[in-house]
């Protein structure tokens, strides 16, 4: 087998960008899928276990007040952006044979690339729908923090979006969990790329450990689901959210006070079209 094929590199010049620091984006690649990627996986899926156990409201608005939210966001937008475009290099280079050699590293090999692909397409539809409220012929469940009345609508919104169609489920189900694979397997290999597990004993030792982390993050999925599944809608949470679906289809910014989004809302569900529109 050639080196190019047993590193994953594509079969070129061996002056390529990518061969002559493969060792550093290599490491690099396993880093930004723990840090700051996977940490933010693990709160996620914790805060969403909340739905079912805890008060989801409250783990949100936290999150929301958090300090320098925007450059957290950013490191971590980087740092998925970098992980996708290197592990779609890493993919189109190397060249699985499960056919030939159907063995577990093997097919661990393949899933790891196939839920990467997964993972990659779920975040992307899980954000347009919820965080940028974005239509897909009918698919509309925008998720809101609070509502036009200052109501907090986290629970209430996340709910909705899950309920919306079975198939959404279906999605968020082969999502999420390709997402847990993903991580926990890469998490597990990761440790043999920085040389922390060398022997066969202690990688066998450190699957346990990647294994019971995803199987947490499966429950905290699992109980997410359930939770927002069992959600009762109340019909005060639907008249806020058709208020603020209404600002927004008419221009408000995120940025807007709640008394600033009720006040418009109520005066647009008020106004008829014709002064509606002069209103903006």
């Amino acid at each position: 087998m050639s080196d190019a094929h047993a590193t994953g590199l594509p079969n070129t010049s061996e002056t390529t960008f990518l061969s002559r620091h493969h060792f550093l984006l290599r490491r690099l690649h396993s880093l930004s899928g723990i840090v700051p990627v996977g940490v933010f996986v693990i709160m996620h899926l914790f805060t969403n276990f909340q739905m079912v156990v805890g008060d989801f409201q409250h783990e949100v608005d936290f999150i929301h007040a958090t300090p320098a939210l925007l450059f957290v966001e950013i490191a971590l937008w980087g740092s998925i952006a970098f992980h996708a475009a290197l592990g779609l290099v890493y993919t189109f280079s190397g060249q699985p044979n499960t056919r030939k050699y159907p063995h577990a590293d093997n097919w661990r090999y393949f899933f790891q690339r196939a839920t990467g692909f997964a993972a990659l397409i779920f975040i992307f539809l899980h954000v347009a729908t919820l965080r940028w409220r974005w239509e897909f012929g009918g698919w509309f469940t925008p998720f809101y923090v609070r509502g036009a009345d200052g109501q907090p609508l986290a629970h209430a919104t996340t709910a909705l979006a899950m309920q919306h169609a079975w198939w959404v489920v279906a999605i968020y189900l082969v999502g999420v969990l390709s997402v847990i694979y993903h991580w926990s397997n890469g998490l597990w290999s990761s440790a043999i790329t920085w040389g922390l597990t060398i022997s066969v004993a202690a990688q066998r030792r450190w699957g346990y450990v990647c294994a019971a982390l995803g199987v947490a993050l499966t429950i905290f999925s699992l109980g997410a689901v359930v939770g927002a599944l069992n959600y009762e809608v109340s019909d005060a949470e639907n008249t806020a959210i058709q208020q603020t679906n209404l600002y927004y289809q008419q221009g408000g910014t995120g940025h807007a006070t709640p008394d600033a989004v009720g006040t418009h809302a109520d005066r647009m569900i008020e106004a008829t079209p014709t002064e509606a529109a002069a209103a903006h």
